[in-house]
């Protein structure tokens, strides 16, 4: 019974765990998946929007006109029959000469107030509501102008009413009024002050005249006698008037095939555009832009500060680093042709089988860009040597003369294609490019902003 007591071991057999494997195979893939990650250079994305640049120089330019001053007929006491401003027909009385000072101390001397009429007041009010409904803290040169001008309308009317109240007072005490009226023997634009730049022409422009720090202005209306051929007021003469701009070399290289520019003065935001003249003399580089209307918009001003628009693009904005250059084939554009059940364009490839037939294979092409003669055809496509076969011709053309386009490399299916690209503008950040480009890209196509981080037909995740 003792025998049969006796217990026999046996030895367990070891299983394999599924489960330690299936971990295992995991972690292997994971340490390699992280340290692939962390050793890839990263592809960063852009997403192309619509973009426009302006390439801007501003400058503070010289206006020059047809301008002559001209002097006193006579010696006497002047008063003027226009405003600042006006046009004058020639014959056009501007002003009358009075040798006598009796009736202007006559009438400067009597209690007797010297008013405006309601006309003359609601007119001097007009400067002064129209200045206050444009006036900025930042454009200080406005209460300049309107001391100008309201000095200008004051010393108008100043002017005509004396005319009128001499002629009272004539004839009510029978002092002398001896008076001689002036006209113009020219039609113009008549301006009541003087500077040192009537007379200069744009070919006699130096760099010094460009400094309104140094500019002075004179105003030629005055209560004193005025001696003979002194000045008493200026004609301007013609509508033509330029506006002389001092340039950089630079500059000057920038500007020599534009015929016409655009151009906005900053004072009232005025855009327009002008015959552009370029003209250089030793070191010194100047721009003349020709201008056949709007002196009167500025018939105060000597000094004018303006944008001188040189260069402008609208298109899709992309940064440098995304741009690339890829080789394409060259092939003669009539060699394409349309397959037997597709109309998609491609080229006929021609190989040869072991025992010397030819073959011929039909290969869907895209053609990337196609000038007069060649047709760009994708490297990736076809070997180097690869022998083409001529529609209708007995002929091959072989695949090996090559040229390269500008593009960058589009992502949005998950894998980096070349996209061809037109430069429109381009600065040291970023370009403009045409839209609309056969084979180029679109707003909001997403493209590899560094195109050294892109391989061709790689999947990017």
């Amino acid at each position: 019974m003792a025998g049969n007591n006796r217990v026999v071991k046996f030895r367990r057999r070891r299983s394999i765990n599924i489960g330690v494997i299936v971990f295992l195979i995991l972690f292997v893939y994971i340490a390699i998946y992280v340290y692939i990650y962390f050793t890839k250079e990263h592809m960063s994305i852009y997403e192309v929007q619509e973009g426009f640049n302006v390439e801007d120089y501003r400058f503070t330019g010289l206006i020059l006109r047809n301008e002559e001053v001209v002097g006193a007929a006579r010696a006497g006491y002047i008063a003027y029959f226009q405003k600042e401003g006006d046009r004058v027909s020639k014959n056009t009385p501007i002003y009358s000469v009075d040798e006598s000072r009796d009736i202007l101390d006559y009438i400067t001397s009597s209690d007797e107030p010297f008013t405006f009429s309601k006309e003359n007041r609601a007119r001097f009010m007009y400067k002064i509501s129209s200045f206050h409904e444009t006036y900025s803290d930042y454009d200080f040169e406005s209460v300049y102008r309107l001391k100008e001008e309201a000095l200008s309308t004051a010393m108008d009317l100043i002017n005509q009413a004396m005319i009128e109240k001499g002629r009272q007072v004539k004839d009510e005490t029978g002092f002398n009024f001896d008076y001689e009226v002036i006209s113009s023997d020219k039609s113009g634009i008549v301006s009541y002050y003087m500077d040192s730049y009537e007379g200069i022409e744009p070919d006699t422009v130096t760099s010094d005249m460009f400094d309104p720090e140094a500019y002075e202005k004179v105003s030629l209306r005055t209560n004193e006698m005025v001696s003979p051929q002194e000045p008493v007021y200026k004609l301007i003469s013609s509508e033509n008037w330029s506006i002389m701009l001092k340039l950089d070399e630079q500059q000057y290289k920038n500007l020599l095939d534009k015929e016409t520019i655009s151009f906005t003065v900053l004072r009232d935001d005025f855009e327009t555009e002008a015959k552009l003249k370029l003209s250089n003399r030793g070191n010194a580089y100047y721009a003349e832009l020709q201008m056949d209307k709007y002196m009167f918009r500025y018939l105060q001003d000597r000094f004018l500060d303006i944008i001188l628009h040189v260069d402008s693009a609208r298109g899709l904005k992309i940064p440098l680093t995304a741009i690339v250059e890829k080789e394409f084939y060259l092939v003669p554009a009539d060699m394409f042709t349309e397959g037997a059940n597709s109309s998609k364009k491609g080229l006929v490839k021609q190989t040869y089988e072991e025992n010397g037939d030819i073959k011929l294979t039909f290969i869907p092409t895209d053609i990337y860009k196609q000038d007069e003669v060649y047709a760009y055809v994708d490297t990736l496509l076809f070997d180097e040597g690869t022998l083409i076969k001529w529609p209708e011709k007995e002929e091959t053309y072989t695949l090996q003369r090559k040229a390269k386009l500008t593009g960058v490399y589009n992502v949005n299916k998950g894998y980096a294609v070349f996209r061809r690209i037109e430069i429109l503008f381009q600065n040291e950040a970023y370009c403009i490019i045409k839209e609309g480009t056969s084979y180029g890209l679109s707003a909001y196509d997403h493209i590899a902003l560094d195109a050294k981080t892109a391989v061709e037909q790689q999947i990017i995740y």
